[in-house]
């Protein structure tokens, strides 16, 4: 396996939350967008968090996704753009899932040849913010997106079905993320 880079998708607005979720404390006193960095430390370098800066206590690459607000798949595309050029595999995660880092290790051993690996939520539904691409086929499909403003993130594994897609159960609270303040307290941030 080659060098992994990882890119945390941190620029939403936090409609149905009411507040800026990413900056929600844990009972071990960091953020929740600390708690998703580090996850994705351990398991890549760098890490590029797409998002507005903010204090973290981990080194990242901050880039914004433009246009600002377009979206998880504009984002993707700006983090893509700061994805070194010699990084074969790509972990992409969801900055207010704490957990998603978690499965990375797991998608790494099954990705082999194929275009994406990624964690199969509780209904059922890929998870295209959980998962480990193969940079070189990431990087044609979103090609193809322009600036991927408004664009469905899902539609990026679909322009890589013609290419293997596997997909492994979430066996490890990947897909947990915070939507609602309900999620939240379930996963022990305030």
């Amino acid at each position: 396996m080659g060098s992994v880079a990882a890119i945390v998708i941190a620029g939403g607005e936090s409609r149905r939350f009411g507040a800026d979720k990413l900056d929600l404390v844990g009972a071990d006193g960091r953020t929740l967008l600390d708690v998703t960095v580090e996850g994705a430390a351990r398991v890549a370098e760098p890490v590029i968090v797409v998002g507005p800066q903010r204090a973290l206590a981990h080194e990242v690459t901050w880039v914004r996704e433009s246009p600002v607000g377009g979206g998880p798949c504009a984002a993707l595309i700006a983090g893509m753009a700061a994805v070194p050029v010699d990084a074969t595999h790509v972990a992409v995660l969801a900055g207010d899932a704490p957990r998603g880092a978690d499965a990375v290790p797991a998608l790494l051993t099954v990705i082999d040849d194929g275009a994406v690996a990624t964690v199969v939520d509780a209904a059922g539904r890929e998870q295209p913010l959980t998962a480990v691409y193969a940079a070189t086929h990431l990087r044609e499909v979103l090609a193809t997106f322009g600036d991927g403003a408004n664009a469905s993130v899902r539609a990026v594994l679909d322009g890589l079905r013609p290419l293997t897609v596997v997909s492994i159960i979430d066996a490890w609270g990947a897909c947990d993320d915070i939507d609602v303040p309900e999620d939240a307290s379930r996963l022990g941030f305030d």
